[in-house]
């Protein structure tokens, strides 16, 4: 059994779902980033929500937002959709990232490895071996 194998995997270790990451992010602004345990960018991205909210949208907005229109909200929605988007790209780097330290994929190319070669077939980029790690 090798070393990766013994270790258990931790939460920040695991695989995301990305769409699971975008539909949070559709309930709140920063939730997301919050499943990712991106601390930071989810602080950033309501603190933006909140920004963006107080200094372009009417305050009727914000007191009775089912009496708004469209062109009112828009701000905040287009706050909420980037944040959708952030959470949903987030999710699939950080999974990338993981395949990559599994040696599956090429740190260079991202195309397939086999486990049995010292460089990538495809780039010619060298790939760690069990021995270097």
């Amino acid at each position: 059994m090798d070393q990766a194998q013994s270790q258990p995997q931790t939460q920040s270790d695991s695989r995301k779902r990305p769409w699971f990451a975008a539909v949070l992010g559709l309930f709140i602004t920063g939730l997301g980033q919050i499943y990712l345990r991106r601390w930071l960018r989810a602080l950033g991205w309501l603190a933006l929500a909140f920004l963006v909210g107080g200094l372009f949208v009417p305050e009727s907005v914000l007191m009775d937002p089912m009496q708004a229109s469209f062109w009112d909200a828009a701000p905040l929605l287009a706050v909420g959709a980037v944040s959708v988007l952030d959470a949903y790209v987030l999710a699939r780097q950080h999974n990338r990232r993981i395949e990559i330290q599994e040696a599956t994929l090429c740190a260079s190319c991202h195309r397939e490895l086999e486990d049995d070669v010292s460089f990538c077939p495809w780039c010619a980029t060298e790939t760690p071996t069990k021995a270097d790690e």
